[in-house]
């Protein structure tokens, strides 16, 4: 068994978003349905050709977005896998036992599964992959001094006692160790470890091993890949239930544009689609436009260091000045939805009875004129005396001039904040150098976006901990906050996790330390002959089992 000084940390996937009527729907909504004149019988067989704009990472250990991520899934399985709502789920491992004291996981595993090569699984691939990723994690982080493997971090030792079982071993209790979980399984034959290496490799160590021939456990095999394209055919050996459809085709484009045209073509069957081609796809005959949640959300951030922030009631009453569905409405043509939590709502964790408050530039108003806020020389913006001192509500608003989508959110917070007597000036930098003000604190406010994990750990943007090297950039600080978020991500049964993170989703809804804005919905375009499409947040592929084609 190997062990690993490290310390642990979230498991959250943090993404600045590059790009980007109230509603709180949590299901894909199809706004177009193909005309369908077939019978609703599943049936076996067909192929169907998936469009995607960048090369795909068949090596599990490798895998950096979502996209691969769901690709790899169909090919490779982990312990487990997360479902729509974000629960975690039996997949190579069929049942787990938790110790007393919350630090060992006992895996048992899948009976009568079978390597794509034929090959027998066995809780030595479990092994020789956790080897490898420990490896690769050393080495990349003495090298490179990259964080790697994450999830890794806060396990002590592992062992395979038998075929059947696996163990881990954590430093300490740690609710989303299992989300962690969902990396790949390789087989033992394909993983080169150097002789004798057990977790240190020397410097002639590399991480950049290929993988000549993907061999997973999953529903689909690899028969063929190019450079433009990856064939998938059924598994027939898969030890659950098999999917219907025979072959999965992904087709690479070099741009947006060709990927369109294929689908015009018919060469594509299903694709991703922006806002603003929504009308395009919308005149093609015999397809289905979907739309579904993501798991991402945009918000303006507030640095409460300036005491224009410090007052809760002014933050909330700036968040009733904005009107939050015109926004929606104008990046994302009212596809998503309106935000007040961190946690979406097609989380299991997410607290359906956090307030929401509505747009309400009077009561902002009176609110504001409460905290002192008056506009008492005419000029239309608000000023307070502060430490004797006149100060004029006005603040700089930082947004990242290669985002349309955010550039629009920013000038209607500009013209919404302007009625209730702020000023507020609009600074547009490039991306990089927005991030270093923000994450240097030198900065008023800035329109933003999180990607998160379906893990539901808050930890990384609230903690107090988090204010100084971490990503609470805000530099919001509350003890009681601190204390629920700790305490939940050291409670194994959902129900007892789940009370706290409706605690504090209370609390961060009363004391704003973000203004949450909104979420936008994933589009997609189908061929209408493709039935039995569910996508969910965590994974396109989530319910492949019940796709099929007429």
């Amino acid at each position: 068994m190997k062990k690993l000084v490290v310390f642990f940390t979230a498991v959250f996937l943090l993404v600045f978003l590059l790009t980007a009527c109230f509603n709180n729907s949590v299901g894909p909504v199809q706004e177009k349905k193909s005309e369908d004149n077939t019978s609703a019988v599943p049936k076996s067989g067909g192929k169907i050709n998936i469009g995607v704009t960048s090369a795909i990472n068949l090596d599990p250990l490798k895998v950096q977005t979502d996209e691969e991520k769901s690709f790899v899934s169909l090919i490779y399985e982990g312990l487990v896998k997360i479902d729509g709502q974000g629960r975690v789920k039996p997949a190579l491992a069929k049942a787990w036992e938790i110790s007393g004291n919350g630090r060992t996981y006992t895996f048992k595993l899948m009976n009568n599964v079978k390597w794509h090569d034929g090959g027998v699984f066995s809780s030595n691939d479990i092994k020789a992959t956790f080897d490898r990723i420990i490896q690769i994690k050393n080495l990349r982080e003495k090298k490179d001094k990259v964080k790697v493997f994450p999830e890794f971090d806060n396990i002590e030792s592992y062992s395979a006692p038998d075929s059947a079982t696996f163990i881990v071993n954590l430093f300490k209790p740690d609710a989303g160790f299992l989300y962690g979980m969902t990396i790949g399984i390789l087989p033992a034959s394909s993983i080169s470890l150097e002789k004798g290496q057990t977790g240190s490799p020397s410097d002639k160590s590399s991480d950049t091993q290929q993988i000549l021939k993907p061999s997973g456990t999953g529903k689909y095999k690899v028969v063929k890949q190019d450079s433009d394209t990856i064939e998938l055919k059924k598994n027939e050996d898969y030890y659950g239930k098999k999917p219907y459809i025979d072959e999965i085709v992904i087709r690479i484009f070099p741009d947006i544009n060709s990927m369109k045209e294929a689908f015009k073509n018919r060469e594509v069957d299903i694709m991703p689609v922006d806002t603003q081609d929504w009308g395009i796809f919308q005149n093609m005959p015999n397809v289905s436009l979907l739309h579904y949640p993501s798991r991402y959300f945009e918000f303006m951030a507030l640095n409460l260091k300036n005491d224009l922030f410090s007052d809760v009631g002014v933050r909330q009453a700036i968040l009733m000045s904005i009107d939050r569905n015109k926004i929606l409405q104008d990046t994302t043509l009212g596809r998503g939805v309106i935000v007040d939590s961190p946690v979406m709502p097609f989380s299991w964790a997410y607290n359906p009875q956090v307030r929401h408050q509505p747009f309400n530039r009077e009561k902002a108003g009176e609110m504001l004129k409460s905290a002192g806020w008056k506009d008492e020389d005419g000029d239309g913006i608000l000023e307070k005396k502060v430490n004797g001192k006149k100060k004029k509500f006005e603040f700089e608003l930082l947004v990242n001039t290669s985002n349309a989508a955010r550039y629009q959110v920013a000038s209607d917070i500009q013209k919404d904040l302007k009625e209730v007597g702020i000023s507020v000036k609009m600074v547009n930098v490039p991306w990089e150098e927005l991030k270093t003000r923000v994450m240097g604190k030198k900065f008023d406010a800035a329109i933003m976006g999180w990607k998160l994990s379906p893990n539901p750990d808050l930890r990384f943007m609230f903690l107090q901990d988090e204010i100084k090297n971490g990503y609470n950039f805000v530099s919001y600080s509350n003890p009681q906050l601190d204390e629920i978020l700790i305490k939940a991500q050291s409670i194994n049964l959902e129900q007892e996790q789940k009370a706290l993170l409706y605690q504090a989703q209370e609390i961060i809804s009363r004391d704003q330390p973000y203004i949450f804005l909104y979420s936008p919905n994933n589009l997609l375009a189908i061929n209408g002959r493709i039935k039995g499409f569910q996508p969910d947040p965590v994974n396109l592929f989530n319910n492949i089992d019940d796709w099929w084609v007429e």
